[in-house]
């Protein structure tokens, strides 16, 4: 047989003088075979260049070894760092990851679930645009964890949220500021983070004026409300809480563009800690994203565990932006 040529287990099998399931064995359970014969048989892979079907082993029951992650948006450096440790996390448990970019896009979402599950996935992790489609998820029966916020009724992992609105409230009032607003959206996926802010406020026995909360486009981040909001002088607060870093970083852009220097004008905490905040100083809620992968793939290897709901702990990375002048 030409070196080109494509062989099969069974092939390789004949050259060595065993049977195809000694060399199976070889591959997936090195240890109980004997290192003469282990040796023999490796070489042969090594010398055809063999490469096991992992279609064929699906078929046969034996599962894909894949994990598959569906990520909100890879513009977002947060979700990058999420697949970061997913890769690492499954390869420590012998699987290997499928990664897609549902783009924030509801229909894209559901063609990549759909997808992943002709792919034999084992199980999914998603961040997900809309909570449909984790009930089609469900109805599937296939495993999956969504992350980075609460979906009831369904698997979840999240940073509380609410807590880290509140953190990063109390980083503003702590340092005198009576009076702190809100830049992004208001909707099920980043709403809890502003009843965080709200909460904290009350707790010093103020209020969270509807009109300090900031309503962007935090999907297309175009910023022409933000320009708006300035030239309609409707930015009344001494700081800001945005719902993440590009937010932040936006918001910071169009300020400075219009001569309103931060923190000296107005001061900004961002969401989520990515290296964007890193590099621009801007003091940004951080997540244990590391701890919500692994607790993530946990839940989708243990078939015993069902409808679990798990609440990390944020923190606060204080830098430059939010410091009172």
């Amino acid at each position: 047989m030409k070196r080109t040529q494509k062989i099969t287990m069974a092939e390789i099998g004949r050259l060595a003088g065993v049977s195809q399931a000694t060399v199976s064995r070889v591959i997936n359970q090195p240890h109980i075979v004997k290192k003469e014969l282990r040796e023999k048989v490796e070489k042969l892979i090594e010398e055809y260049n063999f490469i096991p079907n992992e279609n064929a082993k699906t078929m046969r029951g034996q599962g894909s070894k894949i994990i598959g992650l569906i990520a909100f948006g890879f513009s977002n450096y947060f979700y990058l760092n999420m697949a970061k440790f997913a890769e690492k996390i499954a390869r420590e448990h012998g699987y290997s990851l499928l990664i897609m970019n549902s783009e924030k896009s509801s229909e894209l979402e559901l063609e990549h679930i759909k997808m992943m599950l002709a792919r034999a996935v084992e199980g999914i992790l998603i961040t997900p645009v809309d909570k449909k489609n984790l009930e089609y998820l469900q109805k599937k029966k296939v495993p999956y964890v969504a992350l980075n916020n609460e979906f009831v009724g369904h698997n979840y992992v999240t940073t509380s949220l609410s807590q880290g609105g509140e953190l990063a409230c109390m980083h503003f009032l702590e340092q005198g500021f009576d009076r702190v607003g809100y830049v992004g959206q208001n909707d099920e996926n980043t709403g809890s983070k502003l009843d965080g802010v709200k909460l904290a406020l009350k707790m010093e026995g103020l209020k969270f004026k509807n009109e300090d909360f900031l309503k962007v486009d935090t999907i297309g981040l175009k910023g022409d409300e933000i320009d708006k909001y300035i030239e309609e002088g409707k930015i009344k607060c001494k700081a800001y809480i945005a719902s993440n870093d590009e937010v932040a970083c936006l918001f910071m852009k169009k300020l400075t563009e219009r001569g309103i220097r931060v923190p000296e004008d107005v001061a900004i905490v961002g969401f989520d800690n990515t290296i964007v905040a890193e590099l621009l100083d801007i003091t940004s809620v951080t997540q244990p994203v590391e701890e919500m992968i692994k607790k993530g793939i946990g839940i989708l290897l243990d078939s015993s565990l069902n409808k679990v709901s798990i609440y990390l702990t944020p923190g606060i990375e204080i830098r430059k932006s939010s410091l009172k002048k």
